[in-house]
């Protein structure tokens, strides 16, 4: 995404790195109901993942059908099982 580096980061420093994109960009950002940041425009929620000790992050996309209210809503339920 434009040379920034979403998977295995951070997730402190990839958030406020995405959001200043989207800021920039005039894109809405969101955050998800566990406290990610998400863009509904890009179809992208940047969620967070438990390696050992260490929390990462780990993007997922999706994209925002008719019936959807929010990208949230668009990913896949075993999703919300991983942390």
């Amino acid at each position: 995404m434009d040379g920034i580096r979403l998977v295995g980061r951070v997730p402190s420093r990839l958030e406020e790195q995405f959001l200043s994109y989207v800021l920039a960009r005039g894109i809405a950002s969101q955050y998800a109901p566990e406290g990610d940041p998400a863009s509904d425009e890009l179809g992208i929620v940047v969620r967070v993942q438990r390696a050992g000790d260490v929390v990462l992050s780990r993007p997922v996309f999706a994209v925002v059908r008719e019936r959807a209210n929010t990208l949230w809503d668009c990913v896949p339920y075993d999703e919300s099982g991983i942390h």
